[in-house]
């Protein structure tokens, strides 16, 4: 299937040629027109009715099933619709008006069928191979200088359109969602031109996004992201990559930390009753350890009148994160009860020990691999299995928080989260 599409500029003498058939009485007569270096047929042209924003619209019909449309509007500008096989459109090209041609009355000059002038180059848009969506889109001032500039992204499902000041520079751009239909984001920049901030649109202060960038405006330095009960925060490295993601709710802190290469390397847990749940991960970023800790009743506290955090169950596991073996700890660090589990399974196949303050097994219960409990058997202390805690475990790391995590905690306060439904 061969397409015709005319530039602007070729539009105005294709028009041109087939209303000097239409003058000299060929109106029934093919023209046949070289452009672009192909033989072109140009049947008629038709005068179609005009919208209620148009002085009066010329089609001009190839023999391919396209068309090209010029339009007189009535504000004075004009307009060049490029059909690429009706009612299909390729491009729409408006101008700005010339000094001779700025309403309808003047427009009548110019004749049934003659293309009006052109003045500056005003909006240029072209469109996909479906005739619905936005590809391209470019706006111009009346003295020629680009205002904005639209360009299909993230793999033709969104618009981005970026606006630009007199001097060049980029001012702001916003991303329309193609699929839902709305304006997704807005991206707010300096003076200089380079990218401040990206958000979302109608913000709340109990609802909002942001993303933060460097001082070249190259790379996402935080996040921000505020929603009911609860407020989160992501900075990264220079390189972009996430360093930690953090949130904070009504009675919890959610921390995760990355290493540079986007590996996972930490995750922490924090609760209001002071208990605090850690997952360690390997250097390939793969889960090993998740370790529970809660606040010692006794020995000396800090300043803020808190004790030391201590030990009280470790659970080891697969690169899966599922379980291997599981130790509750007493506060003096002797071991209380040992789970093993068969094949990562929770329940069918597992074996619990529990022991007495002296580090020895007295009772012994399992399932079988169906999971049906079976009778608990005692033992005579000392002859059943020893397990040992390295010393490693019993070592809490304080992590720091992100700067700033906490300023919304009054607001968050007194905002109230249901769980569940009626």
């Amino acid at each position: 299937m061969r397409k015709l599409i005319l530039s602007a500029a070729a539009l105005a003498v294709v028009a041109g040629l087939a209303s000097a058939a239409y003058v000299s009485g060929m109106f029934n007569q093919d023209i046949t027109v070289s452009f672009a270096s192909a033989e072109v047929a140009m049947p008629k042209i038709l005068l179609l009715p005009a919208e209620s924003n148009e002085c009066q619209r010329r089609r001009v019909l190839d023999d391919f099933g396209g068309a090209i449309d010029n339009i007189d509007m009535i504000d004075g500008k004009t307009k060049v619709v490029v059909f690429q096989r009706l009612p299909l459109i390729h491009s729409e090209t408006t101008y700005y008006p010339v000094s001779d041609r700025k309403d309808c009355e003047s427009f009548a000059k110019d004749g049934a069928v003659n293309a009006s002038k052109h003045g500056q180059l005003f909006t240029a848009i072209e469109r996909d191979a479906t005739g619905l969506k936005p590809v391209r889109e470019r706006k111009y001032s009346p003295d020629g200088k680009l205002v904005s500039a639209g360009n299909l992204v993230d793999g033709g499902n969104k618009f981005q359109t970026d606006f630009f000041s007199a001097a060049g520079l980029t001012t702001r751009s916003e991303t329309y969602n193609l699929t839902s239909k709305t304006l997704e984001s807005e991206t707010l920049y300096r003076p200089d031109g380079t990218a401040l901030v990206r958000q979302g649109f109608n913000q709340t202060e109990t609802s909002f996004k942001r993303e933060h960038f460097s001082a070249d405006g190259k790379v996402v330095v935080s996040k921000e992201d505020r929603g009911y009960g609860h407020y989160g925060l992501s900075e990264m490295y220079p390189n972009g990559k996430p360093r930690v993601d953090a949130t904070r709710g009504i009675g919890y802190t959610y921390l995760k930390f990355y290493r540079p290469d986007g590996t996972d390397e930490l995750q922490v847990q924090m609760w209001s009753d002071r208990s605090i749940t850690v997952n360690n991960y390997d250097n390939a970023g793969k889960p090993y350890l998740e370790t529970r800790w809660r606040e010692s009743k006794s020995g000396p506290v800090d300043g803020n009148g808190y004790g030391p955090m201590v030990l009280w169950r470790f659970t080891e596991t697969n690169d899966k994160g599922r379980p291997v073996r599981e130790v509750d700890v007493r506060p003096d660090r002797t071991i209380e009860k040992v789970t093993l589990y068969k094949n990562f399974e929770y329940v069918n196949g597992r074996q619990e020990y529990t022991f007495n303050t002296s580090g020895q097994a007295v009772s012994y219960k399992a399932r079988d691999d169906n999971g049906k409990e079976l009778p608990e058997v005692s033992l005579t202390p000392g002859a059943g299995p020893s397990f040992t805690v390295p010393d490693s475990y019993h070592v809490f790391k304080p992590v720091s928080l992100p700067a700033g995590i906490d300023k919304y905690d009054e607001p968050i306060s007194k905002e109230i989260q249901y769980h569940g439904g009626m």
